[in-house]
């Protein structure tokens, strides 16, 4: 390797070790450790120290690192907390959209996802300097975005992906809201959706011969199950639920429904569409018809339920009957 590649490589290592929060202050033995393990061969102390002056001093690099070692911690580290030799020059409308996109990051620290997101959503928020830019304080002032909510099960999410990606079967108690004891289900998982904030895990159940879809937040005692995986041909997860609303998937085709709206609430659901397949058929003054192209669910029916007499279904006519029966339990009921 390049005497000058290799010295890129160790600048990097610097850089990490410097920045890395979990372990502040390395010595310089730490640094000339670290760089061994990586690059597979001996250095000295006095090579990592010509390293620290050519980050802070050498023209050609032009990193100017604030690299200090510290009497109180008895180690190296940057006085420039959010300094970075990765630091990308940005034009104002790009920090903007980085910043915005920074608030959304952190709607997801603290969940379990994975025990390692924290640390990575850091390292973007500080290899970019929006900590440079503006205050956690100041950031929750001028972008706020809902919070993602914890919910149970979201401990197997990274679980779930690895058994995703390595073909590998699961076992599962599962409580249903249709019994009270759980049910042991063996699935070859496909894939993890995830609808109105709470997750689902789709994949094929060898007992029902077909594609099922669990709630996350319901599954107990997951375990990796030994056996052959099976890949149904020619699945789509895209395609599977590209006619669902929602989560729910059943044997029944896909079907044009067709919605009036008041005028006002019209204006609303053409901004913020309904289904992927909406489309306009009427925009004026009296109303805001549209169809979208969908299986029939209850999610679906919870959904037109929820615009209250603002809009009324023209078809199917078995959607606008069941439709018409819910409003008229809900107003004997209140």
């Amino acid at each position: 390797m390049p005497a000058n590649k290799e010295a890129l490589i160790r600048y990097r290592i610097i850089d990490s070790a410097l920045r890395d929060k979990q372990k502040p202050y390395p010595t310089l033995e730490e640094i000339v450790e670290m760089c061994e393990n990586v690059l597979g061969k001996s250095f000295s102390g006095s090579t990592i120290q010509k390293d620290f002056y050519a980050m802070r001093f050498d023209q050609g690099l032009k990193y100017n690192a604030p690299i200090k070692f510290s009497q109180l911690h008895k180690g190296y580290h940057y006085t420039d907390e959010s300094y970075t030799i990765s630091s990308i020059a940005l034009t104002g409308s790009e920090l903007n959209a980085i910043e915005f996109a920074a608030g959304i990051l952190e709607q997801f620290k603290g969940t379990d996802l994975h025990n390692e997101f924290d640390r990575a959503v850091d390292k973007i928020l500080e290899t970019l300097s929006i900590r440079k830019i503006l205050k956690n304080e100041q950031i929750e002032k001028i972008i706020q975005v809902e919070k993602a909510s914890y919910f149970k099960g979201t401990e197997y999410l990274s679980q779930l992906i690895e058994n995703i990606k390595k073909s590998q079967i699961v076992t599962f108690d599962y409580h249903s809201f249709e019994r009270e004891e759980a049910k042991k289900h063996t699935l070859h998982p496909y894939l993890l959706k995830e609808y109105r904030n709470r997750w689902y895990l789709v994949g094929y159940h060898p007992e029902y011969k077909a594609i099922r879809t669990f709630g996350i937040d319901r599954i107990d005692n997951l375990k990796v199950s030994k056996g052959k995986y099976t890949m149904i041909n020619g699945f789509d997860p895209i395609a599977y639920f590209k006619h669902s609303f929602g989560i729910t998937i059943s044997d029944n085709k896909s079907e044009e429904v067709i919605l009036s709206f008041a005028p006002l609430e019209g204006k609303y659901v053409k901004n913020q569409t309904i289904h992927a397949t909406q489309k306009t058929i009427t925009e004026n003054e009296k109303e805001f018809r549209i169809s979208i192209n969908v299986m029939v669910s209850y999610e679906l029916q919870m959904q037109i339920m929820s615009y209250g007499d603002m809009v009324k279904v023209i078809k199917p006519a078995s959607l606008a009957k069941v439709v018409k029966e819910m409003h008229k339990r809900a107003s004997e009921r209140y």
